[in-house]
């Protein structure tokens, strides 16, 4: 599954608009056809997900960002090695998951370092 294509095109957005990579405030998601098999519905969304990340990935880049050579992963998506695979096909770059996978430890890290430069 990870390693095949889904052949949807889709652009999950939870509601209308999106801001990065596409600033489009009126943008529609894009979920269709709905395949009845619901593991070739999930694996599209995966996917979906995985192509906005290189296109996010891709304008900075184009805006003179460092070229990727490795992500780090936190969160939900950190647990999912579907998921993982996914992301690696479409980043074509190493996907590691981060030492702490909490989504919320790279907030308190940044907000940390408030408090220490001080």
């Amino acid at each position: 599954l990870p390693n095949t294509e889904s052949g949807l095109d889709y652009y999950p957005l939870l509601q209308k608009g999106d801001r990065f990579p596409i600033n489009d405030p009126e943008l529609l998601p894009r979920l269709a056809p709905r395949p009845e098999n619901s593991v070739k519905f999930i694996h599209g969304l995966l996917e979906g997900i995985a192509k906005i990340e290189l296109r996010g990935y891709e304008l900075l880049q184009a805006l003179s960002a460092a070229t990727l050579t490795n992500v780090y992963t936190a969160g939900g998506g950190a647990k999912n090695p579907i998921f993982t695979a996914i992301r690696g096909r479409y980043l074509q770059v190493p996907i590691t998951k981060a030492v702490y996978t909490d989504a919320a430890y790279g907030s308190a890290v940044l907000a940390s370092r408030q408090f220490i430069a001080q």
